[in-house]
């Protein structure tokens, strides 16, 4: 079992939301949004937040196109996302965050939480939920 939490991002231009999964792997809750800024203050504001949150694994949402191919929002996310969280020790990977945004819109109305703090807890809840089906195989 690890030890370490999982945190969810889910770029946008002006917001990122997050969404955090307990180290046991079974809960996970939206966190909030964050507001981007200059980038060098938004690495440390991201920084302090995985360490308050003992981090060990971020999974950040990839905007493939519908037929799976990668387009200009893609690079977008990742040169962002490399540069926010560039000299970081956590483990960063990149998941297909497609079909996530109808759930996180019903999520965010029913809970009254924020479409990108949604989004985050629903592309963490897909990739947790795809490691598991892989574990069993």
């Amino acid at each position: 079992m690890s030890t370490g939490a999982i945190l969810g991002m889910d770029f946008g231009g002006r917001r990122i939301g997050l969404a955090r999964c307990d180290p046991t792997r079974t809960l996970v809750s939206p966190v909030g949004i964050f507001r981007r800024g200059e980038c060098s203050k938004d690495r440390d504001r991201i920084g302090a937040i995985i360490d308050d949150h003992e981090v060990e694994l971020i999974v950040i949402g990839l905007p493939l196109n519908m037929d799976g191919t990668e387009g200009e929002q893609v690079y977008t996310v990742r040169s962002d996302a490399l540069a926010l969280l560039n000299g970081r020790k956590e483990q960063i990977i990149f998941w297909d965050e497609r079909l996530t945004t109808f759930e996180a819109g019903r999520r965010a109305i029913d809970c009254r939480i924020g479409d990108d703090a949604a989004a985050a807890a629903v592309l963490l809840e897909d990739f947790l939920a795809a490691s598991k089906e892989s574990q069993c195989e």
